[in-house]
């Protein structure tokens, strides 16, 4: 074997261990920014443990804390920071939650694609949020935002969605935070999002419908929102919906059964040491109290709460400033001078008027960094497509051809729109004059028709159901023939005679014109009931999907139901 081979061979093995070494440092750097699965489980557990027992989940941290850095884990260290940020905003120390979370992102800053460091911002952004600088937690949100509709990350989108929703409905913006809720809601099942997310989601839309004064819309996602939070045993999102059902019936003025809901997240939220929440929960209890006239029940819960933010300031903190504070102070103020103390009446309104100023500056303040986030967003949006218009620019004579047919299409079903609003706007008037005809002819009538009846037995049965229909027992869901038969003393084959014989009507014709018709009187005199979304008007009027209810009301009226609704409301408008 010559010299020159042997080197050429020694050449080769050289290259090969090289490229060994390399690739066994590439596959040490990618295993090293992997959580073991012990750890991943731990860290679960301490998620877990921060809504349960906060003390353990301290504990817990800290173990795991050590081992990170006994073991010189970055990926790990970074988590356990993230969870005792999380830990600290619970406890409302925000100033050290704020700085733990930015320590913990910037141990990771220079890694390239690292979801982690969106959630730390996210986390960061909650932390204003409730420290009430909103302004910053928006931009904190706008951030994570721009960067995840970069990536098309649509999880990320999600959360911050979410997060922005929140402060554009403590701004009083609750369309658009509706919308952006009920967005994210739709995407639950295509994002693959955790139930315990799509809770928080619900509670959102829940919430914001309680800010609207829609308590019946709050009610039904909040009771979506509780059943989940059953399912996976949260007890803290359990709590949060407790609390508002309490709220939507403290608006529905059933205040019994208000206080039922609020004791129970009280109890709840007691076992979870969420002081916060507890603060909120005594105000709504005290204010159930102050409508039932029970002055110094009131007063009580309202001092507890007095009390609490009180301790909150000692702990270094600064502690939280509710967005309620304002309306307890009036409440407050409003329960001396009705117990005729007008000092301390007199000293709460000075307290409550010092408080709207400092709202109303803040609220220019927030208005103004949402402005600039919706900005941002857009000019996000905008660069994003002039993008890919750049890459598809081959394509353009495509486009332009699917465009022209759309055009056409357009034009075609816009002709055929307004030939269908012009027929649906005829038959609405013509629904109207018979509804006002029909009110006229009531008003006029002295006495009902009496039938003739000779039978006794069938006499007898049309009256239980003259008084069934007083009692609007067709309004159930549960109202069937054969239930109606056991309610009027008959069987189904004998109450089918009866309605085609004097009623002219099959059993389900008789149900469906009841209900339609009670449908239209009340949508004509109950403002309120307007305002209600289509299907929570069907599930008021008996009928178990929307579906089915429109179906019905098309075939009675003529016309869709929000059709007539919005028609409806321009009428009565314009009378005013």
């Amino acid at each position: 074997m010559t010299l020159s081979i042997i080197k050429y061979r020694i050449l080769r093995i050289t290259i090969a261990i090289a490229m060994l070494f390399c690739l066994w440092n590439c596959n040490k750097e990618k295993t090293s920014l992997k959580i073991a699965n012990e750890d991943k489980k731990q860290l679960s557990v301490i998620g877990n443990m921060i809504n349960e027992d906060i003390e353990r989940a301290d504990l817990l941290i800290e173990e795991l804390l050590q081992k990170a850095e006994t073991n010189n884990d970055l990926l790990l260290k970074a988590n356990v920071y993230l969870k005792r940020g999380v830990l600290l905003t619970k406890k409302g120390e925000f100033i050290n939650a704020r700085d733990t979370l930015i320590s913990g992102v910037n141990m990771i800053k220079d890694i390239k694609d690292l979801p982690l460091k969106n959630l730390f911002l996210l986390r960061i952004g909650n932390v204003y949020a409730l420290d009430d600088e909103s302004d910053i937690a928006m931009n904190y949100y706008t951030k994570v935002y721009e960067d995840a509709s970069t990536k098309n990350n649509k999880k990320e989108i999600f959360l911050a969605h979410a997060n922005m929703a929140k402060i554009m409905r403590n701004a009083k913006r609750f369309d658009e935070a509706l919308a952006i809720y009920k967005q994210s809601y739709k995407q639950r099942k295509l994002l693959n999002i955790q139930p315990k997310n799509v809770a928080r989601v619900l509670m959102g839309i829940g919430g914001t419908f309680l800010k609207m004064q829609e308590p019946d819309s709050a009610l039904y996602y909040s009771r979506k929102g509780f059943k989940l939070s059953e399912s996976i045993n949260d007890k803290s999102g359990k709590s949060f919906f407790q609390h508002d059902f309490g709220v939507a019936y403290y608006l529905k003025k059933d205040y019994s059964r208000a206080l039922q809901h609020l004791d129970t997240a009280k109890t709840y939220i007691t076992y979870l040491k969420n002081d916060e929440r507890l603060s909120e929960t005594l105000f709504n209890i005290g204010r159930c109290y102050y409508k039932l006239q029970e002055y110094d029940t009131a007063i009580d819960q309202f001092n507890q709460v007095n009390t609490i933010i009180k301790q909150a300031e000692k702990l270094n903190s600064k502690g939280f400033d509710p967005i309620y504070l304002e309306d307890m102070y009036d409440l407050l103020s409003k329960c001396y001078l009705a117990k005729q103390d007008v000092v301390k009446s007199t000293m709460y309104e000075t307290k409550r008027d010092q408080i709207s100023r400092v709202k109303n500056k803040e609220n220019n303040e927030i208005a103004r960094a949402m402005h600039e986030s919706d900005f941002n967003i857009n000019n996000e949006f905008i660069q994003t497509v002039l993008a890919a218009n750049k890459q598809t620019l081959s394509r353009y004579q495509g486009i332009l051809i699917i465009i022209g047919i759309i055009c056409l299409a357009s034009i075609y079903f816009l002709f055929h729109y307004k030939n269908e609003a012009k027929k649906n706007k005829e038959i609405f008037e013509k629904l109207v004059q018979s509804q006002e005809k029909k009110e006229k002819e009531n008003q006029e009538r002295s006495k009902p028709k009496e039938i003739v009846i000779t039978d006794s037995k069938v006499e007898a049965v049309l009256k239980r159901l003259e008084k069934l229909e007083e009692q609007n027992y067709f309004l159930e869901s549960s109202c069937s023939l054969a239930n109606m038969a056991k309610k009027t003393k008959t069987n189904t084959t004998y109450l089918t005679q009866i309605l085609k014989q004097y009623k002219e009507k099959t059993f389900y014709q008789y149900l469906n014109e009841l209900r339609i018709n009670y449908t239209i009187d009340r949508l004509n005199t109950d403002h309120q009931f307007r305002k209600y979304a289509i299907k929570h008007i069907a599930l008021e009027v008996g009928y178990k999907s929307p579906e089915s209810f429109t179906k019905h009301f098309k075939k009675a009226a003529g016309i869709n139901p929000s059709y007539y609704i919005k028609e409806l409301e321009k009428r009565l408008e314009n009378k005013v």
